[in-house]
């Protein structure tokens, strides 16, 4: 049970012993705004077995007394009094007082519940204060008040404070009639800090942006981009603090105490105001009784938020410069925040900021002296500009290393041939995805290296922040003789580099003998643990790897190294992953991705993306998954290859496995040799074994079974040789794929079950059940299945369950699928949008509705249940309020349903769905007839919304185009120019194209062509190789790209 309902429970009890008229009770529910007094009264209401009536306090005690029911039998006394009151005759307030109190004693037992006494009158206060007198000394009457004032005596007080976490979420859920994503609720406790009503204003903002939507089963969660009070709060808020006006001396003091921190003197809170003492005292009280302030403190933080929103840039100015005239002697620190609002002039900013930097040193409190110099280097000129700017990038680089990239540029404006603000610099674009930039920079300063050893450990550091470390072995294995001199930062990297060639064991050597040096700092034995403990998870040694790993966790968040916090993090949750031990694995990928995020590292962030998106995957949220893997993917693309990269394509391939969309088999095997040939190109023998499995298994279920027994047997060598034996498992795994595509079931049964026991036998169980589950499915054990698929219930792992439910349908406890209904329309989007009725072309040009069609025909294809409402009103009328939109939506729905029929748009439970109606695209992916194209894909419409079905439909073209080229030129040509419409940037495609129109005899064909793209290439500054080079260039199977 919660506070507040504990609370409720007992009020509620003691209200209803008056039932036995032993005495009366005078309780008042007294706190902020928003803190659910009016909830918990009510609540008391609706629980209580007697009579009750509910009043305002503001109102006039003559009318409260009429409103409420008139018993049979009243006191003479009070019988006339109410007949004076009736002819609207004058009472004296406190014989008023009197008349209540025998009135309500006359319809013991009973409860008068009385709102908001803060908004009563001083007179009507005291009046309320003989009624509780009275009450009390009753037998059978209760009152009970709601106040945002401490109510006086002989009122019962019962202070409501805010909500902690957990009765935020019973709150959420409860509004929500749902259970909502621990994340979400999280992010709403956060924000509205315990204020039910904020907590509620937050969760309607937040389902009105998207960022919590419901698929039919569940509540899903996205953070939103940028943190915004919803409207209603903040129009509360400043109804609250502004209506009535408050006095001018109340106004100053409210507008300072925003833009000050809390615990400020009041001496110093009167200065930046402009008041004198008493000025201040009286002010204070003033908001003190309009509930703003409490104890010189706002009541809630989003008061502050709001008060300084609405500051004008003047007042800034102007308090920000009283607070330094304040603080300056006493608090440089302090001092030294107000400095940007302040708009203090160069001569006068620059000392206090380095002033304040040295103290912030001092203190430990590196990031905040890393501010102040930021700060002063916008007021420094020449020499001491480059100084300072140095400084700052030095501080920021274990912070915020995307700070460190200007800094550093104004270093090397000053000084060009500054070696530190060079390596600063190149480390901080790599972070941020622009090695080539990188590279450049540090190759144009190489004469200038003075020390070789400097120059050398700078040199492979910048090659491990680019994961390079190939080239981090060669030049370690280079320069022997100075090995000795090595930092420990340097023989981590090293150490994380034989790791990476597939030397684990060496690895591990090297890390335990670094560690044992004596006088490491903390920054220096966490790079040693980090690079050990992914050494650790290699050679297959998980628990201690985990150990490592959380000890890089424990030492960074002691240090507030955010950045390799939550590096750890990350590598702590693929441990878990790895070790089937998935919320734990889940909180921290979810953490480590919320600080990537603070740090701006675009890098990191992608690469995080694509680990946590794994996580998700597997509880079955699908759609979260792909997104973060294809941001990610974007990322890392841009980077230039890496092993990051291969492995976020192999997790893509894995996700369309899983997931098995109509066009899943085609994306996994684009994404599975697209993560192998960049697996082969960064040169990681254990990447490329993984990778190589996950090919072998796309192309075992998707494409040519005898090179998927190719790929399944290099990856198995390859583990071999490594010693990596749960990747050993993987790959032994690929391999019955392989096999039973063969035509080999016997020996796939064999290679499923012996990998599924390799892991058990170190642990590793609930990874050994999914891998066991296809043994189960090959062998038809439903039995077998149905245990793993209660224990994948158990775990709340949605993806095992649901690919349990595909292999074993009537293991999922759900109906028989039921065969579709016959199509009644066709819908055609493999060109312009068309539509027909058996032979008939459907007469329908409505843009709106072939957009809707073409969305829910989207979600189809992705396997989705439905799209819901909330996407589609954003999608087709974003320029739309949400009343406007849902209007427009039910509308355009009603219109097409009388030209379809009502079976071809069906309304769900979240949205709508696409019912009879069959298309082009989906017998496409059935059959790859390339002659069901007529054009670009949505060709009216410019573009779907689903990226990966648009993807998926262009990809499986390309195939065939390839295909063709060699059986039917004229058809490779036709289709090679529908996808150059696509992507005339394509050279790959133009020379295919170019070639097929040259084999069906069409040269003339061709050189138009060629002039066409010529000129397109020419129109955004780029020139296109000759005809000739394209013509004899070789043609890359379209799987591998």
């Amino acid at each position: 049970m919660s506070r507040r309902e504990d609370l409720v429970h007992q009020i509620s009890r003691r209200l209803a012993a008056l039932s036995t008229r032993r005495g009366g009770l005078a309780v008042a529910l007294w706190g902020d705004p928003g803190v659910g007094k009016s909830w918990t009264a009510a609540e008391v209401l609706r629980a209580l077995p007697l009579r009750s009536a509910e009043v305002q306090a503001s109102a006039p005690l003559s009318s409260v007394i009429v409103s409420l029911p008139r018993p049979a039998r009243l006191p003479v006394w009070t019988e006339e009094a109410l007949r004076r009151l009736e002819r609207r005759e004058v009472i004296a307030p406190d014989d008023m007082g009197d008349v209540l109190t025998s009135l309500l004693s006359e319809l013991a037992p009973f409860v008068l519940y009385v709102k908001d006494l803060h908004e009563a009158s001083a007179e009507q206060l005291r009046l309320w204060q003989a009624v509780a007198g009275g009450v009390t000394r009753s037998r059978g009457v209760g009152l009970m008040a709601t106040s945002r004032q401490p109510p006086p005596a002989p009122f019962e007080v019962q202070a409501l404070g805010l909500l902690d976490q957990e009765e935020t979420a019973v709150l959420l859920n409860q509004t929500l009639g749902a259970c909502l994503p621990a994340e979400a609720a999280e992010w709403i406790g956060q924000h509205a800090a315990g204020n039910p009503l904020f907590s509620i204003e937050y969760l309607r903002f937040l389902i009105r942006q998207g960022c919590l939507w419901n698929d039919g089963e569940r509540w899903h969660w996205r953070a939103p981009r940028e943190s915004r009070i919803p409207t209603s709060v903040e129009a509360l808020i400043s109804h609250l603090c502004h209506t009535p006006p408050l006095s001018a001396p109340a106004q100053a003091a409210l507008e300072a105490r925003a833009m000050l921190t809390a615990g400020m003197a009041p001496a110093v809170w009167a200065q930046v105001a402009g008041l004198e003492a008493t000025q201040l005292q009286h002010a204070c009280e003033e908001l003190d009784h309009r509930g703003i302030l409490r104890e010189g403190q706002f009541v809630h933080r989003l008061y502050q938020d709001v008060e300084l929103h609405h500051l004008t840039p003047a007042r800034r100015r102007l308090i920000s410069r009283r607070a330094v005239s304040a603080l300056l002697e006493t608090d440089v620190e302090a001092a030294a925040t107000f400095v940007v609002h302040a708009e203090l002039p160069g001569n006068d900013a620059l000392p206090l900021l380095r002033r304040a930097a040295g103290s912030a040193q001092s203190g430990g409190r590196h990031r905040q002296a890393a501010e102040y110099l930021s700060q002063a280097v916008q007021h420094a000129h020449g020499g001491e500009r480059a100084q300072l700017a140095l400084a700052a990038a030095r501080l920021w680089r274990d912070h915020e290393p995307r700070r460190v990239i200007a800094l550093a540029e104004e270093v090397l404006e000053i000084e060009p041939r500054n070696l530190d603000a060079a390596f600063l610099l190149a480390g901080a674009l790599v972070l941020q995805g622009e090695e080539e930039r990188a590279t450049r920079l540090i190759r144009s300063l190489q004469d200038s290296a003075e020390l070789e050893p400097l120059w050398l450990f700078q040199l492979i550091s910048l090659h491990a922040d680019r994961n390079d470390y190939v080239g981090v072995m060669t030049l370690w294995q280079e320069h022997p003789g100075l090995h000795h001199l090595a930092p420990p930062s340097v023989l981590a990297q090293v150490v994380r580099a034989l790791d990476f060639v597939g030397q684990p064991t060496e690895a591990c050597t090297l890390a335990a003998q670094a560690l044992e040096h004596r006088g490491l700092t903390g920054p220096e034995r966490t790079a040693l643990l980090f690079a050990r403990c992914r050494a650790l998870y290699s050679a297959g040694n998980l628990e201690a790897a985990e150990a490592d790993a959380s000890e890089v966790v424990t030492l960074t968040e002691a240090g507030q190294r955010v950045h390799e916090c939550a590096r750890g993090l990350s590598t702590r949750a693929t441990i878990r992953d790895t070790l089937g031990r998935y919320p734990e694995a889940l909180a921290d990928a979810q953490t480590s991705l919320k600080l990537f995020a603070s740090l701006g590292v675009a890098r990191d962030y992608a690469q995080q993306q694509s680990r946590l998106a794994c996580l998700l995957l597997e509880y079955g949220d699908y759609e979260q998954a792909e997104t973060l893997l294809h941001e990610g993917h974007e990322v890392m693309k841009r980077a230039g290859v890496s092993h990051f990269l291969a492995l976020c394509e192999y997790n893509l391939a894995y996700l369309y496995l899983e997931q098995n969309p109509p066009f899943g088999g085609t994306l996994a095997l684009k994404y599975a040799h697209a993560g192998l040939q960049h697996a082969r190109q960064a040169g990681s023998p254990l990447i490329v074994a993984q990778t190589a499995a996950m090919a072998a298994r796309a192309e075992a279920i998707h494409g040519t079974p005898q090179h998927a027994l190719e790929l399944a047997d290099e990856a198995l060598d390859l583990t071999q040789q490594l010693g990596t034996s749960h990747d050993t498992a993987w790959a032994i795994w690929a391999r019955g794929f392989a096999l039973e595509a063969c035509g080999r079931p016997a020996e796939a049964l064999a290679s499923f079950q012996a990998a599924a026991d390799e892991l058990a036998g170190r642990g590793l169980t609930l990874w050994a059940h999914r891998l066991g589950l296809e043994a189960d499915r090959l062998a038809g054990d439903a039995t077998a299945a149905g245990a793993k698929l209660a224990f994948f219930r158990e775990h709340e792992l949605r993806n095992w369950v649901n690919v349990t439910g595909r292999y074993f349908p009537g293991l999922a406890g759900e109906h028989p699928v039921q065969a579709p209904a016959p199509a009644s329309v066709r819908l055609s989007v493999l060109g312009s949008v068309q539509l027909h009725r058996g032979a008939e072309a459907l007469r329908y040009k409505g843009q709106k509705g072939k957009e809707l069609l073409a969305c829910l025909l989207e979600a189809r294809l992705a396997g989705q249940h439905e799209v819901r409402q909330l996407t589609l009103q954003e999608t087709l009328y974003p320029e739309l309020q949400d009343g406007a939109a849902v209007s427009a939506l039910q509308q355009l729905v009603y219109r097409l349903r009388q030209v379809l029929g009502p079976e071809v748009i069906q309304r769900t439970d979240g949205g709508y769905r696409l019912g009879a109606a069959e298309s082009d695209a989906e017998d496409f992916l059935r059959t790859n007839d390339a002659r069901l194209w007529r054009g670009p894909y949505l060709e009216d419409l410019g573009a779907g919304q689903d990226a990966a079905v648009e993807e998926a439909l262009y990809h499986a073209l390309e195939r065939q185009a390839h295909e063709l080229l060699a059986s039917d030129a004229r058809e490779a040509a036709r289709v090679g120019r529908i996808l150059l419409e696509h992507d005339p940037y394509d050279q790959r495609m133009l020379a295919l194209t170019l070639r097929a129109l040259q084999s069906s005899g069409n040269r003339r064909g061709g050189q138009k062509l060629y002039q066409e793209i010529a000129a397109r290439f020419a129109e955004v500054g780029e020139v296109l190789v000759p005809l000739q080079a394209l013509l004899e260039r070789p043609l890359s199977n379209s799987r591998s790209t």
